[in-house]
Parts: structure tokens; sequence; C-alpha cells
């Protein structure tokens, strides 16, 4: 489990120790507001109860969806009030799990005719920053944010604000950038933000998501259906 160090509201992102889970709280509001009703979101895809909470309360958005009991359970202990499963509860045990729960919260365990909306509201607002810690050679830097942090399942991390320069998620805690020899050049300390490749990854990965604003730090949100996979 992650034991970041603490840093008060306010902080600049560039201070907060890396790699870390960034969320710019104005990109997802904008992205929020583009949502079109009647919709269901995946909550699956961050796990994270304070985004839930912050969906629901668009227009139009009637519930979440989840993807087993387990993360229900998490979802509605945080005040989620409206809940699609979308796995088959296989055993008898999720079953009644899934009985239990709907005592206090409505539990979907079928297509409702809702449409679901995921990526949407993420997409520009996720990123992961690392930090420079080597330069071995001209053109290529490595830096802390390897598989253990951004992932590789679904492709390479981007740069942002470096279309030009080629990142990769080299190997469990250490990430490489080539860059053109012509570009300004990567110093040890530098700070830098990657894309992941699949936002789900990113999350699974990380106990925490920093939520900035205009660039400082806003709130830190736990991941807490993170692992919640029974």
């Amino acid at each position: 489990m992650q034991r970041p160090i603490a840093k008060p509201i306010g902080t600049r992102r560039e201070v907060l120790d890396t790699p870390a889970l960034l969320l710019d709280v104005e990109q997802l509001e904008a992205n929020l507001a583009t949502l079109a009703g009647p919709v269901r979101v995946e909550a699956w895809l961050h796990g994270t109860p304070a985004i839930a909470q912050r969906e629901l309360a668009q227009p139009g958005v009637v519930g979440i969806a989840v993807r087993g009991i387990a993360e229900a359970e998490v979802f509605a202990a945080a005040g989620c009030a409206d809940i699609r499963i979308l796995r088959p509860l296989a055993t008898v045990a999720s079953r009644r799990r899934a009985e239990a729960l709907a005592r206090s919260v409505r539990v979907v365990t079928a297509d409702d005719g809702v449409p679901l909306s995921g990526i949407e509201a993420l997409a520009g607002a996720i990123t992961v920053s690392a930090r420079v810690g080597s330069v071995p050679e001209p053109g290529r830097a490595i830096h802390d944010c390897g598989q253990k942090a951004i992932g590789r399942d679904f492709g390479e991390p981007r740069i942002v604000g470096r279309a030009e320069f080629r990142a990769s998620a080299g190997s469990a805690e250490h990430g490489v950038v080539q860059y053109p020899l012509d570009a300004q050049p990567y110093a040890i300390g530098d700070w830098l933000e990657l894309t992941p490749a699949d936002i789900a990854t990113a999350f699974a990965l990380h106990d925490f998501v920093y939520a900035t604003r205009a660039g400082r730090l806003a709130a830190v949100w736990p991941v807490s259906a993170r692992g919640a996979f029974q």
C-alpha cells in the first residue's frame, strides 16, 4: 500500500512525490458537463467514490456500473444508491451479498436499457507524474514511472505536451523517454507528466488519486475499490 508523504492543500503538483496519479478537476468538470443523459457511468474504471459522487451530481446520470459485488459494496457504502453489476453473480455467496445490498440501494443485475458512459468523463483529466533520475546518453532519459505506476498492457504512455517524444514504461519501476537531439534536454530532477494508455489500469495501480485545480493540490481521494474483486 502506498504511504505518501502528506503535502498540504495548495501544494504545486510538481512538488508531490512521484510517481503520482493526478486528476485535473477542472478538466473532469468540463468533461462531465458534456454528458448527455440518461446514462450510467462506469465507476469500475476509476474505483474512486469521490469521482463517482461528482459523476452522479450531473443531470442525466442515473447511477453507476461496476464489475462485481465487491465493488458494488464499496460504492454503496460511499452513498451511491443505484448500482448496476455488469458481471454475472456466479456463486451463491455473491447472490446473497447482492440480495443483502439490495435492502439499502437499488441493485441492477441485468441490462436495464440505460446506456453506459465510461472513458468520456476521464479522457485528458488523468495523468501520472514522474521525475527524471538519470540521463545516460543524449536524447534518452530515465524516470521513476514504470509499469507498476502506469501499466503497459494496452500500449505505451505519452508525454504530455511533447508529441515528438517517445515514452515507454520500460521496467517495473522505471520508464524511458527518447527525444530528438535538438530538443531541450532533460536533466536529473526534471518533472514530467505522462498520459496512460489505459486509465483503468493506472487507477488499479494506485491507492490514491491526487485531485488538482489550477495546478495545485485540491484533495487526495482514495481509490477505495482497488482490489475489490471478490
